[in-house]
């Protein structure tokens, strides 16, 4: 099972790096790649021009895709576990809505945020949607440890829903004071891969490869919070301290793919119920394969927004909600149905 999901993210990283606009071939794409990191001459050909738009343009858009998919699938695994909810994932407890305040803050030429005056708005837009996204999430587990000590899940699920709404309605209000660049949020809040350029590659994959791979070494305890906290605490497990940290872990890679990316949903609410049915719910297993599955299904939706109806770019989270809710509401309901 694990060979033939990698080999299916693989294959989807290739065919959409050389379809679009201008079709490659995969010898092609092979020679251009290899002229790329070797700096030998390109082959006879091909051009500088079609050398370009893989290397500048194409190549990069698809591994953002691909590690964004990645990231956000493993979120939402470690979320759907942790508590126990099939509707639980960052942007639920408030971290998409903590980076889109946080970009709406700059895109929307606010001074709310005087340290990130001097930095360039290409800058400062996603290191104000991290920093908020961040923020939301230890706001909402330092009201929910108020209300109660042990993080019930059902507590920890609600304050997120209310701060979503709370900071949702912020948004709105400082959407309706700035009108003029409304547009502009909504285009981030609805995500997009294009023209992002490699930076957020170099940044992002470090980044959320660690994270998933922190989240497989936490295999045994997210399988055992899956029994509940009771269970986890008779087997050994700190199930307060344990679920802190794992939602503080997967917000973090919610929030570093958000603020790059915009907000893009169901993707990790989808992919990981879809792996379960498919390899079952051992997490040592769960974890790495809801990444190679949401990366390659993330790459099919931007190969989707961006070939679908030339020459417009739909935004990605557009297209991840046309084919991820189907998808989700099928999934959900029919082991639904088995269960019963």
């Amino acid at each position: 099972m694990t060979s033939i999901i990698a080999a299916f993210s693989i294959l989807s990283i290739i065919a959409a790096t050389i379809t679009g606009s201008v079709v490659f071939g995969a010898g092609e794409l092979i020679d251009i790649i290899r002229s790329a990191v070797s700096g030998a001459p390109l082959p006879a050909g091909i051009t500088a021009g079609r050398a370009g738009i893989i290397v500048n343009l194409r190549l990069p858009r698809v591994l953002l895709a691909w590690i964004a998919g990645a990231g956000l699938s493993a979120s939402g695994a470690i979320m759907q576990s942790v508590l126990k909810n099939p509707l639980a994932s960052s942007f639920t407890l408030g971290v998409s809505a903590g980076a889109s305040f946080g970009a709406g803050l700059v895109i929307l030429g606010s001074t709310a945020i005087p340290a990130l005056a001097f930095i360039p708005q290409i800058a400062s837009v996603p290191l104000a949607g991290f920093l908020f996204s961040l923020l939301s999430i230890v706001v909402v587990l330092r009201f929910s440890s108020a209300i109660d000590s042990r993080l019930d899940n059902t507590t920890i699920i609600l304050s997120g829903m209310i701060f979503s709404l709370f900071i949702n309605a912020l948004l709105t209000l400082l959407s309706a004071l700035a009108r003029q660049e409304m547009n502009r949020l909504v285009l981030w809040q609805m995500g997009s891969f294009a023209l992002k350029g490699w930076q957020p590659v170099m940044l992002l994959f470090p980044l959320v490869s660690a994270g998933c791979v922190i989240a497989a070494l936490f295999g045994r305890q997210l399988d055992i919070l899956t029994f509940g906290d009771d269970e986890a605490v008779s087997m050994g497990v700190a199930a307060p301290t344990a679920k802190s940290a794992l939602i503080a872990l997967a917000s973090v890679i919610t929030g570093c793919i958000v603020s790059f990316t915009g907000v893009i949903g169901f993707v990790d609410l989808a992919v990981p119920h879809l792996v379960r049915r498919l390899a079952g719910p051992a997490h040592r297993r769960l974890i790495p394969l809801s990444a190679l599955t949401g990366g390659a299904f993330m790459v099919c939706a931007d190969l989707v927004s961006r070939t679908a109806l030339p020459p417009l770019d739909i935004p990605v989270g557009a297209i991840t909600a046309i084919l991820g809710a189907p998808l989700f509401a099928w999934i959900f309901f029919t082991s639904g149905k088995q269960k019963a």
